[in-house]
């Protein structure tokens, strides 16, 4: 695992409180053995996380970092403690990331995470526990995500998906001709809601949230708020739920 860090100081932008100053820094890292296929395990602790299925041979991710405060000391001290960790090998791989306490003097911490996978991993799993969103594109297969205060995006060749965000909003789209062959459970319990399907999609769809909507036929229940029933040709069991809105419309 190659890992590059690089951090400096600098003054805070106009906005900021009066004499709070930045101290900015971030880390690099490759997992060379990674083998392109296997799945991918990715734990974000704090901030924005952004995942990239691509056409590259090596698993690779970087963080970037601003530490706000007025005093450096605690400032620096938090900073270099900011760490991340990318592995793999012919089982798997995966990255994650620390982040410390905040110690006096530290008013806010703001660390963002990008990961690049190799394309043809069909299982990708991703927690993120900050404020921050996930935004996962391109990647195919079964995609799990579990995400922080700020929303989730995910979009792929997806034959599966697992998405739920603490907080904002979730939206997952179906590139292509994919289908979902597995089990599929995709929430916004404090937001709204937006799956788009593609065209040739069937199932058992349940989708509940304060207003629906379904763009495709269902043969069961249509009401404002429910819609529960046969989707389509035989599929998995499909579950869409928000708090606000839920569309379930397809990708064209």
């Amino acid at each position: 695992m190659l890992i590059l860090a690089l951090a400096h100081f600098a003054t805070a932008d106009e906005g900021d409180l009066v004499g709070e100053l930045t101290y900015e820094g971030g880390n690099s890292a490759t997992a060379a053995n990674y083998v392109r296929g296997k799945p991918v395990s990715i734990t974000h602790s704090s901030g924005n996380l952004s995942v990239r299925c691509m056409d590259t041979d090596k698993l690779s991710a970087r963080l970037a970092y601003i530490v706000y405060g007025t005093s450096e000391g605690p400032m620096e001290s938090m900073g270099k403690g900011i760490g991340l960790a990318v592995w793999g090998d012919s089982t798997g791989g995966g990255a994650k990331t620390k982040v410390p306490s905040k110690p006096s003097g530290v008013s806010k911490a703001d660390v963002t995470l990008t990961v690049n996978v190799p394309m043809g991993t069909t299982a990708v799993s991703i927690t993120e526990t900050g404020p921050g969103w996930v935004q996962v594109i391109d990647c195919d297969g079964n995609v799990k995500v579990t995400a922080g205060a700020g929303g989730a995006y995910v979009s792929g060749q997806l034959t599966g998906a697992t998405v739920t965000a603490i907080g904002g909003d979730v939206k997952v789209v179906q590139n292509g001709d994919s289908v979902f062959k597995n089990t599929t459970t995709i929430s916004a319990p404090a937001g709204n809601v937006e799956v788009q399907l593609a065209p040739a999609q069937g199932g058992k769809l349940t989708a509940k949230a304060a207003e629906v909507t379904v763009s495709q036929t269902v043969m069961g229940t249509n009401t404002s708020d429910l819609v529960q029933g046969d989707l389509g040709v035989a599929g998995p069991a499909i579950t869409v739920t928000g708090k606000g809105t839920a569309k379930v419309i397809p990708n064209r």
